[in-house]
């Protein structure tokens, strides 16, 4: 914070001085009445009636109030925010006097309502602008501000007071206004409607303000409203889920502010990888950078000059949409793409977790559902979610093409699946260890998993490290964030600049562009609507158009495009995911290495198990307990593995446009989905405890810890009830287009062609007709090599 006020805070000063004059003249001549000249009847009348409420004490308390704030702004600034709400009720109270004309006074009402809405406003404006001019903010309200902080204060180390931490609630306040200023985001704004709500919250209850209560009462009040009071939790369910998700939302913004601050890394026993004392040997061991990034050709708005014709346009350049451009160019057609996310080279890659989220992850990774409690990441960059997934690769499961081909009678060539399916392993380069990871550089909590998982009995196949699209893994543990190093061959790093570099003049990419809505004429698409991030909007013609901008967007889009879908949105699925945690009694250092490194399957079809780790960033976000009890458990970081349960959801979810977000994922897992998680959860339990582990601790609402495998069983299902109770989340989204033989049912043909249209085509995660129950990459990119010569022969 500067010393000296800022210019801001100094114009607030003068107009403080202003009102302070006016206060003591109508004090003085309203106390020597006689030496009142004419001409201040009427401004001395409006500030005693107005400013003074009628009296000399109100007016006396208003001038001594003025008095500190104009000694120390900073110090009094409290003050100066009573003021402001002192003259907005005043202002109020002379505007229904106006309107009522039940006054003594003739005009004057008229005249005191209209100064006191200037004074008003002029002190509300520059009170805002004097705030965020003294603590520098870039995207937060000066109040939302002391808000954030004030909850930082309590939310961070609970009990543990602020004398713990390592920086300021001020300086973990400033990191998240830096953190949400970074990025665009259509649901950024809610998070600035939580804070203003948390702010006002305890005045409901007859409480001050939040910023202004003792940090103990602080404490105590969010403690209560969260997590222990009887009467609050015989409120109505859907304003207790409201008041819960504010508060669950403001504190993830604290661990996000707080743990991502690399002066914090040394207290939680964390590295960057740069600082890790064999950093160079790996690097000299992998010397390697296989991307090929550098030489990919990318255009952004700057360079776009009117509307846009081309061949065949692709909304999105992830997974599917990649495959599809490198296997149309090389079929001879041009292809333009367009993503509304970023383009940034690896080369720019960082160890930031604030940075590269916000420039990589689809609103900044705060993409919820329409009750908050279920969050889905995804990509949102040139190369889409492969430049920040774990690139961990399964084949389609063979139970579940099965069931796609045979009983639900979706009408793929099997064969033909099959061999673009070994094609993609040979395109994208899939490897396992040793070529992926030597075992030396992969997750080492994996590791502890995966021999207890021997010890009880499963081996290969069943339970083995991953394979991936990653050659000679250093094991930096930022797959999550974006691999610097090459060694990651995402879509950004392989296959686009490839399609470039063979088909050169044939691969044409758009990054900072949105597509906003489909055109159609008849029952053909004549062009995309697309805006840039500067507010252009553009014209796109082309012959042919692919939507695969992933489960969520490809559904959004279609609904917003009114092309009269029936089904478009819905049959939404997940692979969904809940992390267990479990605590040693030695350092274990799981973010040294391979971020998911292994996987389990243990004979139940219901689950897959896969182990991993994040920087204390994200792993702050899943680290279980609330308040001090989660400061405990982010001590204790470097001690700490993770294994995640995936299920393959039911096809119960919808994607809707409107609402709060203008995208509402409409999701509550079923009774038989909730049930198979916490089956693998248990499972992996036992598991743990087989490889000697302290604790086990799942991502619940309420707190609990399990410290024995008969512990876990006895309690596990009594203190988890419902999936309201345990916090969940994915970065697999598939389904909402489903792909079926008959229009009424599904939205895109055998062939990906949207029923009814001759030349629009979805291919992307959301024409899956069911979940898949493992990470989803190969299938979708599968899909699209089988897609390509169907989509290559329109037009």
């Amino acid at each position: 914070m500067e010393p000296v006020l800022t210019t801001p805070e100094r114009r607030l000063r003068s107009l403080l001085k202003l009102l302070l004059f006016v206060d003591v003249v109508m004090l003085f001549f309203h106390l020597f009445p006689g030496w009142m000249p004419d001409f201040l009847d009427l401004p001395v009348a409006i500030a005693y009636f107005g400013l003074a409420a009628g009296s000399l004490v109100v007016g006396g308390l208003l001038g001594l109030l003025l008095i500190l704030s104009i000694g120390d702004l900073r110090r009094f600034s409290a003050l100066i925010r009573v003021i402001n709400i002192y003259l907005a009720v005043a202002l109020v109270w002379w505007v229904i006097r106006w309107i009522s004309e039940e006054s003594e006074f003739g005009s004057v009402p008229a005249d005191i309502t209209l100064t006191l809405a200037v004074i008003a406003l002029l002190l509300f404006f520059l009170f805002q602008w004097a705030e965020r001019g003294r603590y520098r903010l870039k995207y937060l309200s000066a109040m939302q501000f002391v808000t954030l902080q004030a909850l930082a204060a309590v939310c961070v180390a609970g009990e543990s007071k602020t004398d713990k931490l390592e920086i300021s609630p001020h300086q973990i306040a400033l990191n998240v206004d830096d953190y949400l200023s970074r990025f665009d985001a259509k649901s950024k704004w809610v998070m600035k409607l939580v804070l203003s709500c948390m702010q006002i919250y305890p005045m409901l209850s007859l409480h001050v303000p939040l910023s202004l209560m003792i940090p103990g009462d602080r404490l105590r009040f969010l403690k209560r409203r969260f997590l222990t009071d009887e009467a609050f939790r015989a409120m109505p369910d859907w304003y207790r889920q409201m008041i819960q998700a504010a508060i669950r939302m403001s504190k993830q913004l604290c661990y996000m502010g707080y743990y991502s601050d690399p002066a914090v890394f040394k207290s939680v026993g964390y590295a960057t990888f740069v600082n890790r004392k064999d950093y160079q040997q790996r690097r000299d061991r992998f010397p390697e950078n296989y991307s090929l990034a550098a030489q990919l050709k990318v255009e952004t708005q700057k360079e776009i000059d009117g509307n846009l014709e081309a061949d065949v346009v692709i909304v999105g350049t992830g997974a599917g949409a990649s495959i599809l451009a490198h296997q149309l160019t090389a079929a001879g057609r041009k292809v333009l793409m367009i993503e509304r996310g970023h383009f940034r080279k690896p080369a720019d890659f960082t160890d930031n977790e604030v940075d590269m989220v916000s420039s990589l992850y689809s609103d900044g990774a705060l993409q919820l559902s329409r009750d908050f409690r279920f969050q889905v990441f995804q990509g949102s960059c040139v190369g889409g979610s492969t430049v920040v997934n774990n690139a961990v690769c399964f084949e389609t499961p063979t139970p579940i093409l099965d069931r796609w081909i045979d009983s639900m009678g979706v009408g793929i060539d099997r064969e033909r699946y099959l061999r673009s399916m070994k094609e993609i392993y040979r395109l994208i380069d899939v490897e396992h260890s040793p070529e992926m990871a030597i075992d030396k550089y992969l997750n080492p909590g994996g590791t502890l998993f995966s021999d207890a998982a021997k010890k009880m009995g499963f081996h290969t196949p069943n339970l083995d490290s991953v394979s991936a699209d990653i050659k000679h893994c250093l094991g930096c543990g930022y797959c999550n964030i974006g691999c610097a190093y090459g060694k990651k061959l995402s879509m950004l790093d392989h296959i686009l600049p490839e399609a470039q570099l063979k088909h050169p003049d044939s691969l044409r990419i758009i990054a900072d562009c949105s597509a906003l809505s489909f055109n159609k004429k008849g029952n053909r698409i004549v062009s995309l609507t697309a805006q840039l991030n500067n507010g252009r909007k553009l014209v796109i013609k082309g012959n042919t158009f692919v939507s695969s901008a992933g489960a969520i967007s490809s559904s959004i889009l279609l609904l917003k495009s009114r092309l009269g879908i029936a089904n478009a949105g819905k049959k939404l699925a997940f692979n969904l995911g809940s992390p267990l945690t479990a605590a040693y009694d030695h350092a274990v250092n799981s973010y040294d290495g391979l971020q998911i490194s292994h996987f389990l399957k243990t004979g139940d079809p219901r689950f897959v198990m896969e182990t991993w780790y994040n920087p204390p960033m994200f792993q702050s976000t899943a680290m279980p307990g609330w308040f001090d009890q989660h400061f405990r458990n982010m001590q204790d970081y470097g001690k700490m593995a993770c294994t995640g349960i995936l299920v393959g959801t039911s096809s119960n979810a919808e994607v809707t446009t409107g609402g709060l977000l203008g995208r509402n994922i409409d999701y509550v897992p079923t009774e038989e989905d909730f049930d198979s998680l916490m089956d693998g959860l248990q499972k992996a339990g036992e598991i743990y405890f087989e490889g000697g582990v302290e604790r086990v601790m799942p991502n619940s609402f309420s707190y609990y810890e399990y410290r024995t495998a008969a512990d876990m069983k006895s309690r596990f299902r009594k203190d988890i009830k419902s999936s309201r109770d345990i916090s969940t989340g994915t970065g697999h989204p598939q389904g909402g287009n489903v792909m079926s033989s008959d229009a009424s049912s599904g939205v895109v043909d055998p062939g990906f062609k949207v029923f009814g249209f001759d030349n629009l085509f979805i291919c992307d995660a959301s024409v899956f007709p069911t979940s898949l129950g493992v990470n989803p990459q190969i299938t979708v990119m599968s899909l699209a090599h089988y897609a390509a010569p169907l989509i290559a022969n329109n037009g």
